[in-house]
């Protein structure tokens, strides 16, 4: 588990593969794959809550289908199909889910503390799923990190993605999905932006991939509350 010390009253950290109880494609620690089984995702996401001093019957996860909405955690609601969290409640631990895409943090430095939990892919990063995450913060100053996630070193895409993206973000087909990241959390507002810069699909013994490893594959990702 990879933690983020953030500016306030959080708990933040980007999960690994690491210390669960999956096996096979999805060992070990998967907390999301649909191809795995129920009882072992809710194990290993109890694992992680509990290494974060989380509570994990309080946890709020999406149904992620690379929208740009961005809803208010409400924990034992429903599901519902949104690409982003948000709280200012202590001790809510927030869930976005990656397997390639990126994994994105942000935090409000001013005001009441507040935490939005994002999960951005091409898709989400070009339609303004990070731009929705930072205005739940309601104007606050905030800060914000960048998970781990496909690199520009293993991200091929084709021209009709790379069309939507600054063009410099394009090199010889590899799209930088980290700077894209960046510069929407920039473009929002964000003046403080850490990136931890590791490819998932380099790193199988860290994390999934969905490019690396095809149907099935498990996922990691990231957690953050505000601190109860």
């Amino acid at each position: 588990m990879i933690r983020w010390e953030a500016p306030g009253p959080y708990v933040v950290a980007f999960t690994t593969r690491e210390g669960g109880v999956s096996t096979g494609g999805h060992a070990s620690l998967n907390l999301g794959s649909r191809f795995d089984e129920p009882a072992r995702i809710a194990e290993n996401r109890r694992l992680a809550c509990a290494e974060l001093g989380l509570d994990a019957e309080r946890l709020v996860a999406n149904r992620q289908r690379h929208t740009t909405t961005v809803r208010r955690a409400v924990p034992g609601a429903a599901v519902e199909v949104a690409d982003g969290l948000w709280s200012d409640e202590p001790g809510v631990p927030l869930l976005a889910l990656t397997a390639d895409c990126v994994p994105i943090a942000v935090v409000a430095t001013s005001g009441k503390p507040a935490l939005a939990a994002v999960h951005a892919g091409w898709r989400g990063l070009a339609g303004g799923v990070v731009e929705a995450g930072v205005s739940e913060l309601d104007g606050a100053a905030a800060a914000a990190v960048i998970g781990p996630s496909i690199g520009p070193c293993c991200y091929e895409v084709g021209p009709e993605v790379a069309e939507r993206f600054d063009p410099d973000l394009t090199n010889n087909g590899m799209l930088d999905l980290w700077t894209a990241a960046e510069r929407a959390l920039r473009r929002a507002g964000v003046p403080t932006v850490e990136r931890l810069d590791l490819c998932t699909r380099c790193h199988p013994e860290l994390f999934f991939s969905y490019r690396r490893s095809g149907i099935p594959h498990g996922a990691q990702g990231v957690i953050g509350a505000v601190a109860g």
